[in-house]
């Protein structure tokens, strides 16, 4: 009798360990659950931009507000800090709290050419906490339809004499120097206000071919009225898609330089909190709605997160130290 209430003890022992087990294994699991699904620790976040309002970056970080509000659960509170062509923004950023509160939206090349080539530049751009890359927009070779119908005859003329261009900032003017460096040709840069004023200068023949971003120029290269040869990518670009990239026209060795639009926090962050953010950024720039009104807007949305964020950033850096006496 008492072997019976030995072996009834044993299993009641093993039964109530069974369960403490099963109960401690599920309290595990809805922990981590709930430290996977952290949420952003304020009602709202402030997004700085290193330009005005009226400006593509303004028009840009207007368009994405509302989807990263959306799956950041916070209001964005937009601040518009001008001045020195974004210098001001740059240097006043790693001062700014870093608990991610304050974030900064702005244009990875723009930012590195400054830091090169400003004495008054007291940042780095590769000290600020990345968080991730959302849009690109790719310069695109323009010439008159009369000229050249192939990137191919264009280049043979290059080679044979100095052609002149329209030029209208330092990312185009770091692209020639790219271009003449990997193609062995010397162009003559021909300086424009805007890019309003080099589209029309291409156009009536003023200068023989212009650098610009691709969304400019698409009315009229689809008018017929200007011929895009080439796009400097690497890879097929929806806003100008039947135009040949760099890759397709085996000129690997012009290296890409993309205006990337890009997110940002402080030094010192901390990294769980920008990983909260970067996940927000991801969902709003894969959001189907949000995409149409991207396209609409032509903005080519190229999602890439902070590892490769900081990849890029010292690649471009590279290129423009490189360069930077022709930036100036």
């Amino acid at each position: 009798m008492k072997m019976k209430n030995c072996g009834v003890a044993k299993r009641k022992k093993f039964v109530f360990f069974l369960m403490a087990a099963t109960l401690f294994l599920a309290c595990t699991m809805v922990g981590s659950a709930g430290a996977a699904e952290e949420k952003y620790p304020f009602s709202s976040i402030r997004i700085m931009v290193p330009a005005a309002a009226g400006g593509s970056l303004g028009g840009e970080i207007r368009a994405i507000a509302p989807y990263f509000e959306k799956y950041l659960g916070a209001r964005a509170v937009i601040d518009y800090v001008v001045g020195a062509d974004g210098l001001i923004a740059y240097n006043k950023f790693p001062t700014e709290k870093n608990d991610g509160s304050t974030i900064m939206h702005f244009n990875l090349i723009s930012s590195l050419t400054l830091q090169a080539t400003r004495a008054n530049a007291k940042y780095d751009v590769n000290k600020y906490a990345p968080i991730g890359v959302w849009n690109a927009k790719y310069q695109v070779l323009l010439v008159h339809p009369d000229n050249w119908k192939t990137f191919g005859e264009f280049l043979n003329d290059a080679k044979k004499k100095t052609l002149s261009l329209a030029g209208t900032g330092g990312h185009t003017v770091l692209n020639v120097e790219v271009m003449q460096a990997a193609l062995g040709v010397k162009f003559n840069l021909v300086p424009y206000k805007s890019s309003g004023e080099g589209i029309a200068a291409t156009a009536g023949k003023h200068v023989d071919f212009m650098l610009t971003y691709e969304t400019t120029p698409k009315p009229m290269v689809d008018a017929g009225k200007l011929r895009a040869l080439a796009v400097l990518s690497l890879k097929p670009n929806p806003i100008l898609p039947r135009v040949p990239n760099l890759r397709e026209l085996k000129q690997e060795g012009i290296p890409p330089l993309p205006a990337l639009g890009i997110f940002a926090a402080p030094p010192g962050t901390p990294k769980n909190v920008t990983a909260i953010i970067e996940k927000a950024l991801a969902k709003a720039a894969a959001d189907p709605e949000f995409l149409k009104i991207a396209d609409k807007l032509g903005i080519y949305v190229d999602y890439e997160p902070m590892a490769q964020l900081q990849k890029i950033a010292l690649e471009q850096l590279k290129i423009v130290e490189k360069y930077k006496e022709f930036i100036k």
